[in-house]
């Protein structure tokens, strides 16, 4: 079966899409890398399949990293020490 160059250049993409979120989120490398060296997809759909496939280990490896939860709580506490209700941050014309 002759190659869909369409399908080709979005397997690219999609398994350099992976790698760099497996970079960003601290994933392992060599999963994503198993993921490249699958054969590509030859139809359209099992290209779509794929996508799952790679949603999947992104939302897995996401899931490992500390909760966003966590990440607003430090922000939220950081803003309350800076700026207590009973002394708020002055203001002057400058501002405005």
């Amino acid at each position: 079966m002759m190659k869909d160059p369409f399908i080709d250049s979005q397997w690219r993409e999609l398994c350099d899409h992976l790698s760099r979120v497996a970079e960003h989120l601290g994933g392992p490398l060599r999963e994503a890398d198993a993921f490249r060296l699958q054969d590509p997809p030859d139809r359209y759909s099992h290209m779509l399949d794929r996508v799952r496939e790679a949603t999947t280990l992104a939302n897995k490896w996401r899931e490992t990293q500390t909760s966003h939860r966590h990440d607003d709580d430090l922000i939220d506490e950081a803003g309350q020490e800076s700026f207590p209700a009973s002394d708020p941050p002055t203001f002057s014309h400058s501002h405005a």
